[in-house]
């Protein structure tokens, strides 16, 4: 026997979902939304913040390579000299 689920109701409210009344309401959104400052000097500014963010972290990157590569270097010294990375 095949038990019929009651047809689900709209999450959008009571009335159905039609694409007019989400666009109208993404539209409205959209209005409503503070805009960011489209000045040259903004653009600028973000733009800088950006390219220091990425140099800041290819950098940090670069160094935690280095560390490891020297602690690995360090480690296998010691390994076939037989003394403690530590006390060196």
């Amino acid at each position: 026997m095949l038990i019929r689920r009651p047809p689900a109701r709209p999450f959008y409210g009571k009335k159905p979902l039609s694409h007019e009344t989400v666009f109208a309401d993404l539209r409205l959104a959209a209005m409503k939304r503070e805009r960011e400052p489209s000045s040259k000097a903004y653009r600028q500014d973000r733009f800088e913040n950006t390219e220091r963010a990425a140099k800041e972290t290819i950098e940090a990157e670069q160094r935690a390579r280095r560390e490891k590569t020297k602690r690995l270097r360090e480690l296998r010294l010691s390994q076939h000299g037989g003394k403690d990375p530590a006390t060196s």
